[in-house]
C-alpha cells in the first residue's frame, strides 16, 4: 500500500465531503465515511499510552487495558450492529487481543474496587453486603472470584512499536486487495494530532476540515437536531471556541497534516482538489469518478444557510464572538460551481 489516509472535523465541519472526494479516484479502497476512533475516544489507544506509559499504575494500568479491551469488543459490533466487522470481519478482535496479550506483562486471578464500580452501584453494595455478612459469619467469601487483573508498564518505545504493528495488521486487515490507497474516516483527531501519528508509519495523510460557524450553528438547530451542538447562540459560541481551542497553537508536520475549508472544496474545487492530490501524492489521471461523490454544485446548498436564516440577530452574535473563523463568502460569489446539476437543493 502506497498511502493511508484519514480525516479529522470539529463535528460536522465537513470530513465526509474530504471522504467522498477522494473515493472518486482509481486505486483507492474508502471505508465510507464510517468513524473509526479507537485511537481517540476515551479508553482508546490514546488513553491506553498515558496510564501504560506516562502516568503507570499499579491499579490502574492494567484495568486501562481492561477498558480498552472493552471498547474494543463494543467497536466489533454484534449482529444488531455489524459496526468495525463490516469493514474488518472477526480478525479486528482477534487482532485486537494479540495486541493485548502482547502488551500484558503478567496478569492472576484477582479484582480491585474499579471492577466492582463498574458493575454499577447495586452491584457494588450488593456485594458489599454479601462479603459483611459473610465475614461476621466467619465464612470465607471471594467478591468477584473470576475477575482477571492485568499487569503492564512497557517503554514508550516497546509501546509504540506494539501499537504500530498493531495498527498496521488493522490496515491491512481492511485492505486485503492491497489498493494503492486506503481511506479510513476520523482515524486520527483535529488536536494533539503530533501524538497520534506517531503510531503510524510515514504512509498516514490527514486532512483536517473546518466549516463557517454560522453554517454549522443553523443546520444543526434546523436540519441534524441531534442535540449534540448546543442550539443556544450563547452556548453554541463556547462549545465552538472550545473545541477549535483544543487545537489551538499545535505545530504539525505538514506532508503529513493538511487543514483546509469545507467551503473551499466548493467555491475553488480546482485549486482545493489540486492542493488534495499534490498532499496525497494520487494522480489527477485517476479521478475517474468526479462528481460522483463530491459534487460541488450539490453541497453549495450546504454553505451560506446562515444568510436566509430567520433569527439574524443569532448569526450577528456568531459573527461578534467567532469572527476569527468566518468564512469570507463576499469573495467567491461571483465564482463559477463547478460539478454537475444535483436533483435537490436542500441542505443534507
Amino acid at each position: 500500500m502506497k498511502r493511508l489516509i484519514s480525516c479529522a472535523s470539529y463535528y460536522g465541519s465537513g470530513s465526509s465531503a474530504i471522504i467522498d472526494l477522494i473515493g472518486e479516484y482509481k486505486h483507492v479502497k474508502s471505508l465510507t465515511n464510517y468513524e473509526f476512533r479507537f485511537i481517540q475516544d476515551i479508553d482508546g489507544l490514546m488513553d491506553l499510552e498515558y496510564h501504560l506509559v506516562q502516568n503507570p499504575n499499579r491499579h490502574n494500568s492494567g484495568h486501562a487495558l481492561k477498558r480498552f479491551w472493552n471498547l474494543s469488543k463494543f467497536n466489533a459490533g454484534n449482529n444488531f450492529d455489524k459496526r468495525y466487522s463490516r469493514f474488518l470481519g472477526k480478525s479486528y478482535l482477534d487482532l485486537t487481543k494479540d495486541y493485548v496479550d502482547a502488551l500484558t506483562d503478567y496478569k492472576y486471578n484477582g479484582y480491585w474496587f474499579m471492577d466492582l464500580y463498574e458493575k454499577g452501584v447495586i452491584y457494588y453494595y450488593v456485594k458489599s453486603i454479601i462479603g459483611k455478612i459473610m465475614c461476621r459469619l466467619h465464612l470465607p467469601y471471594k467478591k468477584m472470584p473470576n475477575e482477571i487483573t492485568y499487569c503492564s508498564h512497557p517503554t514508550e518505545n516497546r509501546f509504540l512499536e506494539l501499537t504500530r504493528k498493531y495498527i498496521q495488521s488493522i490496515i491491512e486487515a481492511a485492505n486485503p486487495e492491497d489498493y494503492d490507497y486506503l481511506l479510513m474516516d476520523q482515524l486520527t483527531p483535529s488536536s494533539n494530532i503530533n501524538k497520534c501519528l506517531r503510531y503510524f508509519d510515514e504512509s498516514i495523510r490527514t486532512i483536517v476540515v473546518d466549516r463557517d460557524p454560522r453554517d454549522i450553528f443553523v443546520v444543526a438547530k434546523t436540519v441534524w437536531k441531534s442535540g449534540i451542538v448546543p442550539s443556544n447562540v450563547e452556548d453554541f459560541c463556547k462549545w465552538y471556541t472550545f473545541t477549535h481551542g483544543c487545537a489551538k497553537g499545535q505545530e504539525v508536520d505538514r506532508t503529513k497534516v493538511l487543514h483546509i475549508h469545507f467551503e473551499d472544496l466548493i467555491y475553488k474545487y480546482d485549486e482545493t482538489v489540486s492542493v488534495i492530490e499534490s498532499f496525497i501524492d494520487i494522480s489527477p489521471a485517476d479521478h475517474e469518478n468526479q462528481f460522483k461523490g463530491m459534487n460541488p454544485r450539490r453541497s453549495f446548498y450546504n454553505t451560506n444557510m446562515f444568510a436566509s436564516y430567520k433569527h439574524q440577530e443569532d448569526i450577528r452574535y456568531i459573527e461578534r464572538y467567532l469572527s476569527e473563523y468566518l468564512y469570507d463568502f463576499e469573495a467567491v460569489k461571483n465564482l463559477t460551481i463547478k460539478g454537475v446539476a444535483p436533483n435537490s437543493n436542500k441542505c443534507f
